[in-house]
């Protein structure tokens, strides 16, 4: 059994996979059936609801529909202002939502002024002190500069004045400041994620490619502030939907070991518990080492993940053992940070944004390009709306 804790959350009678639905959805070459002769049954009468998560996933599979966060608002005052970005850490993702941040930026007048970082606490606190400094506009900590780390700093930034906006970072469940968790301190406002739903659009995908017999390793991240909450969601729709016949693995590692860890860890449980059928990484960061464990061990076990990377759906594209992606537009994240930003920034009351997620699969993988990347599959109706709300439409 693996080193770190691999947890066993509930057990139940296993059968043998529908293997029709997985190779529609997933090719040939990335499907995993597991067969015992326990139980069969047909996904009508394992899964109460089959159909209507069927119909759940082929609604979040299709182009997302953009709606107003708030009120149209004029920003013509706001040509010249100085907003400071300190983003999470120099990754691909993060660097999309800072790209998209500049473009609108450049479009709208404003100053941007991007804080480079390694993702060390202690950098992020020299961040917030420079911008204090600085005397900024706005403060926005992108994609996850951890409140929890930076209290005397927001509070200093509360006294000089300057709102701070936390984007990527709470769930859509969260409460919104100063209730949200660290956020008494001097949070102005938050961008929420969709983590959760992200949990449930992956559990509900591998339910129904599973005929509801999912064996699901999940790679957890001890580390991280949403983990809990993904994995719960998780959990608590393999118990709604398929409790006698789906039972989950977590197995936790800190991201600061995604590189070295992902790949043992997968590799050692899989070979303890030969039921597994689905690998699921709660973030892309974590899908090269689990494909190259599950090839190394020359199974076929497909992978699952959250973020929308181009590496994760080069991956589904390539037919290359990772099925499915739950994806998000970076450029989106963009536009609806601004849209928050300009808010604060005039006074008026922050806009209730709720980021839109995709899923990606062998069903729709082509819409995100031919080598897929951070803009494609989202539509661009987002662009237009956010731009006539704003007025530069």
């Amino acid at each position: 059994m693996s080193a770190l804790s691999i947890i066993r959350i509930r057990n139940g009678a296993i059968s043998s996979a529908t293997a029709a639905l997985l190779l529609a959805a997933c090719g040939a070459s990335s499907v995993a059936t597991t067969t015992t002769t326990s139980q069969s049954s047909s996904s009508t009468n394992v899964v109460g609801n089959f159909k209507a998560l069927v119909a759940s996933v082929a609604k979040d599979e299709a182009v997302p529909v953009f709606t107003p966060p708030g009120p149209a608002i004029n920003i013509t005052s706001l040509k010249g202002k100085s907003v400071f970005v300190i983003p999470q850490a120099p990754n691909p993702f993060v660097q999309g939502i800072t790209d998209s941040m500049q473009r609108i930026a450049k479009r709208t007048g404003i100053n941007l002024i991007v804080y480079p970082n390694q993702g060390l606490a202690s950098q992020w606190v020299q961040g917030m002190q420079t911008a204090i400094a600085e005397k900024v506009n706005l403060i926005v900590l992108s994609a996850a500069p951890d409140p929890r780390e930076l209290q005397p700093q927001l509070a200093a930034a509360k006294a000089a004045g300057i709102p701070v906006l936390v984007t990527h970072f709470y769930d859509d469940s969260s409460p919104l400041p100063p209730k949200c968790e660290a956020c008494a301190a001097g949070v102005s406002a938050i961008v929420p994620a969709p983590f959760n739903r992200a949990g449930l659009d992956e559990a509900n995908w591998i339910i129904t490619h599973t005929a509801g017999h999912a064996h699901v390793l999940i790679i957890g991240a001890t580390e991280d502030i949403v983990t809990n909450g993904i994995v719960t969601t998780m959990q608590t729709q393999y118990h709604n939907e398929c409790a006698t016949t789906c039972s989950t693995q977590v197995v936790e590692i800190p991201p600061s070991e995604w590189g070295t860890k992902v790949e043992p860890e997968v590799a050692a449980a899989l070979t303890a518990d030969p039921s597994i059928n689905v690998v699921d990484c709660l973030f892309d960061a974590q899908v090269p080492g689990a494909v190259q464990a599950i090839k190394t061990l020359g199974k076929k076990v497909p992978v699952v993940s959250f973020n929308g990377s181009t590496s994760a759906l080069t991956y589904i594209q390539n037919h290359d053992i990772a099925a499915m992606d739950v994806g998000e537009s970076v450029d989106w994240i963009g536009y609806a940070a601004f849209d928050q930003a300009f808010r604060l920034m005039l006074g008026l009351p922050p806009g209730t944004d709720k980021l839109p997620l995709r899923i990606w699969d062998a069903t729709n993988i082509t819409a995100a390009g031919n080598p897929p990347n951070l803009l494609d599959g989202y539509g661009n109706g987002y662009v237009s709306g956010f731009e006539k709300l704003w007025g530069i439409g």
